[in-house]
């Protein structure tokens, strides 16, 4: 690996780390986002220092949220992971992988508690905290409206590629 494809690495582990992992998990993102092909679980504990139990943890941790893929080739029983290069696609990813998460337990079990708790709100302390779940319930709301513009942007993005 050259003196520039290492700096490449650094920064981008310090991009990672900007979302807020560890110094690991911030490692391994940047290696398989610059990474050209697959590579194998055993490449990257080589590459970072780590052990392959610690990467295979990492991974199990992050897969989803960053569009990791396993891939397994015939013949061969090392597991290759690959991360998707489009960023737009990645974001969207993310997105849905986290957020929506919380819309959808949001919108669906804290709003029937609120109208429950509407019912016998009486007090002073209680409307003031009926107040506060009502503000976050229409922030929720706000949020999934600016998640669909977000999604609607993208998809323009895409198309005018």
């Amino acid at each position: 690996m050259s003196d520039v494809e290492k700096k490449i690495i650094d920064v981008g582990h310090e991009i990672f780390k900007g979302y807020g992992v560890d110094d690991v998990t911030a490692q391994i993102l940047s290696i398989l986002n610059f990474e050209s092909n697959e590579i194998s679980m055993e490449q990257l504990a080589q590459r970072t220092g780590y052990s392959l139990a610690s990467i295979s943890l990492k991974i199990k941790n992050i897969e989803q949220f960053w569009s990791i893929k396993r891939i397994h080739k015939p013949g061969s029983r090392k597991t290759f992971l690959y991360m998707e290069k489009n960023l737009l696609d990645a974001f969207a990813i993310q997105i849905r992988n986290g957020f929506e998460t919380e819309l959808d337990i949001a919108k669906n079990k804290i709003t029937p508690l609120i109208e429950e708790y509407r019912k016998y709100a009486n007090s002073e302390e209680q409307k003031i905290k009926l107040h506060t779940y009502e503000k976050y319930l229409s922030e929720i709301n706000q949020f999934e409206e600016l998640i669909q513009h977000i999604y609607e942007q993208i998809n323009r993005l895409k198309k005018n590629r």
